[in-house]
């Protein structure tokens, strides 16, 4: 396979950066043999709705579980959380026609939890490269990329309107 091409949508909130995401994935998704994985990374999960799909469960729900578990005392070894990291990541895809969705949620709360948000980057990088082109739909600005939830982007679309704004 080749290198998964990584394309990321970005600008300001309501210039309608959910609906250029959902027709691309639609136009994307219409190319014989490519897998397309589409990534909500806007908390008001969107993309999800213009593209007809309800999402069960977001990475956010998997990282707000897994902290529990740990702040519970719950043991798992780096392994087994790998494991289990990645089947639930598996289990958290939407399939669409031609695509699957993977929603972020809202992966921000108070406290430092930078190791667990490092490892499910990764996983997210992992689960990325089986795809052949991965389409992030962005939160409103641009701080999503320094977020980083992909550690590369090769296409860059900034989608913005003719206003004043």
């Amino acid at each position: 396979m080749d290198e998964t091409r990584i394309i990321a949508l970005c600008g300001k909130g309501g210039v309608g950066k959910t609906s250029v995401s959902a027709l691309m994935v639609k136009l994307l998704s219409r190319k014989n043999g490519q897998r397309i994985l589409a990534i909500d990374a806007d908390p008001a999960v969107g993309l999800a709705t213009a593209l007809g799909l309800t999402v069960r469960k977001t990475v956010d729900d998997i990282r707000k579980r897994l902290i529990s578990d740990i702040q519970k005392g719950t043991p798992e070894d780096k392994r087994a959380m790998a494991k289990r990291l990645d089947y639930e990541l598996f289990d958290a895809l939407e399939e669409g026609d031609g695509f699957s969705l993977l929603a972020i949620g809202r992966p921000e709360d108070e406290g430092c939890f930078c190791r667990v948000n490092n490892l499910l980057k990764d996983i997210i990088v992992d689960l990325a490269g089986k795809f052949d082109i991965v389409l992030i739909d962005g939160e409103a600005g641009v701080e999503q990329i320094n977020r980083r939830v992909m550690k590369k982007v090769d296409h860059l679309v900034l989608v913005s309107d003719t206003s004043a704004k």
